[in-house]
This record gives C-alpha cells, structure tokens and sequence, in this order.
C-alpha cells in the first residue's frame, strides 16, 4: 500500500462516525425500526452492529501492536443482535460510542512507524495482518454497513 493510499484509507477511517450519522439523521424510530426489502438487518441494528465491531476492532489493534495472537472471534451477527437488544437499544450512544473509539484508534495510528503499520502480526492458524490490513477492513466494514442502512431506509444502495 502507498502512502497516499493508506493516507486516503486514514481519512475515510476517520470520516467514518460522520458518514454512519448522516446515514440515519432525520430517520424517525419507524424508519430506523422499518424492516429491509430483503431480509437482513433495520438501520437501527446495523447502527449497533458497527458500534460492536467496532469496540472490538479497537481491542483487535492494540493486541496486534502488542503483538498477541489475534483471534477471529467466530461471533453470530444475529445472535449478537438479539441477545445485546439492538432492536431496541437508542442509536444515539451507539454512534458516540463509534466516534469515541475512531478517535481513539486514530491517535495511535497517526503515531505508527513505517514498519508498525506494515509489520506481518501473527493471526490463528499461521495466518498474518498487518495494521495496513486490519485499517482497510475497518473501512470496508463501515462502507458496507452505511450502505444496507441505506437499504434498510430507502430500499436503494
């Protein structure tokens, strides 16, 4: 990865607690509670969801930087949306939950070496990830999310 590469991926990591606002600002309880077109997730447990990840994701690179075997957590999304209540739950401290461990992740990347962010950290099964790796998931992760709550909104991505 280039530098200006990871520079951009940086950049869309941070402007990621703004984009996943904006998604459901002015969305009523009903909207955010509206069933998709297909069946997957309400904009309201999509919302949860990142913020889930999210904390675990933070955990994730601070082992990495550690240099602790990262497991893959083999977690459900569905159960992990029922049984933390994410039907249910206010979005409003999900989405600050978001930006606060962006921020956070964010102040220890920006003071990363070159080979810190590139380094191979060992995963389970002799597998590697470099932070490079673990920052352009994250990306992907909330790209995809924002795009099915704005799904689950409108039923257009």
């Amino acid at each position: 990865m280039t530098s200006d590469e990871r520079s951009e991926l940086l950049f869309r990591y941070r402007d990621g607690p703004s984009r996943l606002k904006g998604s459901v600002a002015g969305a009523s309880i009903a909207q955010l509670d509206g069933a998709p077109p297909d069946p997957g997730w309400t904009a309201r447990e999509n919302v949860h969801h990142v913020s889930d990840v999210a904390i675990m994701a933070g955990l994730r690179l601070r082992m990495m930087l550690l240099d602790i075997e990262v497991e893959m957590w083999p977690i459900d999304g569905d159960i992990m949306q029922k049984r933390l209540r994410n039907d249910r739950r206010p979005v409003t401290p999900a989405l600050r939950t978001v930006e606060a461990l962006v921020e956070s992740a964010a102040s220890i990347l920006d003071a990363l070496s070159e080979d810190e962010w590139t380094q191979p950290r060992p995963m389970p099964g002799n597998a590697s990830r470099s932070v490079e790796d673990w920052l352009a998931a994250s990306v992907r992760h909330v790209d995809e999310h924002i795009d099915q709550i704005r799904y689950a909104l409108t039923g257009t991505c």
